[in-house]
Parts: C-alpha cells; sequence; structure tokens
C-alpha cells in the first residue's frame, strides 16, 4: 500500500527508491570484486550479501556492512546515493595541505568538465532534452559530481596560497 506522495507506507520513499539503495549496494559489491571478494572484507556470508542487493528482498546492508565495502573500494557508492537523497553533493575533502600544482588542478579539471559534456552532449543528442533515463544510464550527476569535487581540491589549493600569503 502506497501513501499520497507515493511513499510505501510505513516508509519515507517510494519503492523505486529503496531499489534504487539495493542497485547503488550492487554496484559496491561489483567494485569489491563480486559477493564472495565482499565476504572476505567484512562480517556478512556471500549468500546474505546477495540478499542485500535482490529487488525481491526486504532486507538491506548495515551501515557497517557498507562501511567496510566502501573502504575497500575506495569510492561511497552507497553512501554518495543516500547523500543525493537527501539533498546533498558527496565528495571527497581535499587534502588538508592543498598543494599548488596548477597544471595538475587545469588538466583535472579539463578531463572531468569535458567527460561531463560529453555524457550531457550524449544524453542531447537523442531528441534534444535530458531524460530521467538517460541520466541514470549515463550516470550524469557522477560525472557532475567529479566536476565538483575537482573544483573542490582548486578551492583548497587557492587557501593554501593565501595560508601560505598570510604565514610570510
Amino acid at each position: 500500500m502506497t501513501s499520497r506522495n507515493g511513499a510505501v507506507m510505513g516508509r519515507q520513499f517510494p519503492a523505486s527508491t529503496y531499489q534504487g539503495i539495493k542497485t547503488a549496494f550492487r554496484r559496491l559489491t561489483k567494485a569489491v570484486g563480486g559477493q564472495e571478494s565482499a565476504a572476505s572484507i567484512t562480517r556478512v556470508d556471500y549468500q546474505r550479501l546477495g540478499r542485500y542487493g535482490r529487488a525481491s528482498e526486504g532486507m538491506f546492508a548495515p551501515v557497517d556492512v557498507v562501511a567496510d565495502l566502501e573502504q575497500d573500494a575506495g569510492e561511497p557508492i552507497v553512501t554518495r546515493y543516500l547523500a543525493d537523497l537527501q539533498g546533498y553533493v558527496l565528495f571527497a575533502k581535499p587534502p588538508a595541505h592543498g598543494d599548488a600544482e596548477w597544471v595538475a588542478h587545469l588538466g583535472a579539471l579539463g578531463k572531468e568538465a569535458g567527460e561531463a559534456m560529453a555524457r550531457l552532449s550524449e544524453a542531447l543528442a537523442s531528441g534534444g532534452v535530458v531524460t530521467a533515463q538517460e541520466v541514470r544510464d549515463l550516470e550524469l550527476r557522477r560525472e557532475i559530481g567529479d566536476v565538483i569535487e575537482v573544483l573542490a581540491r582548486i578551492d583548497s589549493a587557492l587557501v593554501s596560497v593565501l595560508d601560505a600569503e598570510v604565514q610570510e
């Protein structure tokens, strides 16, 4: 049964959102080498890990299991999805002491912005509008997040330049 806003009764989001969490978990499991590899990384056996990602199952991965797997994957796949549900953009913190390797910063910005523009162009090429399916299939939000992450590193490097001036 669903409520007026489309959410599953007793839940805050529509069923598709919970399926999205399961999809993110399956991507995380794949990123660490599959269910058996994931089982060696965390406290849960591979059969249960499979159930966490299965659309027909009502159970979800506990946060400590997600934390273990994301640590191994080196990417917060599920956490990023959950942050997005709450309206947040998640990106890696820049190093505490930003660097001044400007050519590398500009190269990374050009690369990530170019990839985002290419994906957006691909979406627009098939009808002149970006559809929800294209946002998912082409991972457009992730591409934009990659650009934001590079800009955060550049901002940190700029702060370091200002901090160095103050110390002189």
